[in-house]
């Protein structure tokens, strides 16, 4: 039998398959269980059913910001220069030994 677990929220928490007199024993503590077919990204639970979400709310999910690639070069830039006199500090300690590139 296939399952759907959610929460109180209606939140799909995982899904599966398992034989008919194992389905409750596939919900834990605040957990429910039902039989069906559904996926976390385009269904939700209410009242006990399976309810598809809005296009929006799928969109949501399905699609991730972009980075912002000027953070990423100055983070980038910022892990170098921190590297390099990290370096430096720790080879005039005597900590270390320079190193080739």
């Amino acid at each position: 039998m296939k399952y759907i677990v959610y929460d109180k929220t209606g939140k799909i928490l995982r899904t599966g398959f398992c034989p008919n007199e194992t389905l409750q024993m596939q919900a834990q503590k605040d957990e429910f269980v039902m039989e069906g077919e559904a996926n976390d990204i385009d269904h939700t639970i209410i009242d006990g059913k399976i309810i598809r979400k809005s296009q929006e709310e799928i969109d949501a999910i399905r699609i991730m910001p972009k980075p912002d690639i000027e953070e990423m070069l100055i983070q980038q830039r910022m892990n170098e220069i921190l590297r390099k006199q990290a370096i430096d500090e720790l080879t005039k300690e005597g900590k270390i030994q320079r190193r080739s590139k």
